[in-house]
């Protein structure tokens, strides 16, 4: 248990740094990293479904980071998820990791990082539920520090900085300040 639960930090480290990279093939080699570490840590938890459907996610990136170019490869690795969620069965959670990874396919399909990031923020709530009811709750914190290093990915690559000049304020600080001043004396 205490090695699985030292995986899921590795595992953490992993996720947070893939969204941190902003080209689409550094993107895809972090995430095997990250795959294999968290097969191997919901292996160690006893959550096959997890273990299985993490483990194709590396053949996944791997596949798409060298075959793009076979539009078939999409729908095959949605087969493969199907199969294996119904090979590994536990219960219903199995289903909220199916979607999960079902999603996180399509976002790593993409050719645009910013794709990648904004489909990527749907897959949270599904690998959550299944995390938390099977016992993985270094997954589910992952889920949440991933979810919250995706939205910084997201404010820092896909948010343009004119966007930000709205939010500054028009007048200075000291004006305000002496505004304020006046009008308290």
């Amino acid at each position: 248990m205490l090695v699985g639960q030292l995986l899921g930090l590795v595992g953490v480290f992993l996720l947070v740094l893939m969204f941190q990279v902003n080209n689409r093939q550094g993107m895809l080699r972090v995430q095997i990293l990250s795959c294999l570490v968290w097969a191997a840590h919901y292996m160690a938890m006893g959550a096959f479904t997890g273990s299985g459907l993490v483990f194709l996610g590396a053949l996944r990136s791997y596949a798409f980071d060298k075959f793009r170019q076979h539009e078939w490869i999409l729908g095959l690795f949605i087969v493969a998820f199907a199969v294996a969620t119904l090979v590994t069965w536990k219960d219903w959670t199995s289903i909220m990791a199916l979607i999960g990874m079902i999603l996180a396919t399509v976002a790593v399909w993409q050719k645009n990082p910013r794709h990648i990031r904004l489909i990527s923020l749907t897959i949270a709530p599904f690998w959550l539920t299944y995390n938390i009811l099977n016992g993985s709750y270094l997954g589910a914190t992952a889920d949440l520090i991933t979810f919250a290093s995706l939205a910084v990915a997201v404010v820092r690559f896909d948010i343009p900085p004119q966007t930000w000049l709205r939010f500054r304020p028009t007048r200075s600080i000291e004006t305000i300040e002496a505004q304020s001043d006046k009008l308290i004396a």
